[in-house]
């Protein structure tokens, strides 16, 4: 299933994470995907958003 288009004032990056199964595909259980944490700490303040 191919991942919805993004949509407006939302982060692309969260939106490609969240929809995107095989981003997180080589994780394992309860392992934090690095580059969520770091959007996290960055707050995803908007300046990731279209």
């Amino acid at each position: 299933m191919p991942v919805p288009p993004c949509l407006p004032n939302q982060c692309p990056q969260c939106w490609q994470h969240a929809y995107d199964p095989s981003t997180h595909a080589g994780l394992g259980p309860r392992e934090d995907c690095p580059q969520c944490v770091d959007h996290m700490i960055t707050d995803c303040r908007g300046f990731y958003r279209k």
